[in-house]
């Protein structure tokens, strides 16, 4: 049987102060609640093998 993977809300936290969120930020709870729920389908992910696979550019130059 496979372990499910759980997001702590100290790892949520710390994540989101990283990211420039204030733990009094009146929506983090909802946000928490929402990411916890979507996080154990990243360990799809995993297995995916990207070996010959070239980083996406997210930079498009104009051609003018």
């Amino acid at each position: 049987m496979e372990k499910t993977i759980r997001l702590d809300k100290e790892a949520f936290l710390s994540m989101a102060k990283v990211l420039g969120l204030s733990e009094e930020d009146s929506h983090l709870e909802e946000l928490y609640t929402y990411v916890e729920k979507l996080f154990p389908n990243f360990k799809v992910t995993e297995g995916i093998d990207l070996t010959d696979s070239e980083p996406m550019s997210i930079f498009v130059l104009r051609k003018e």
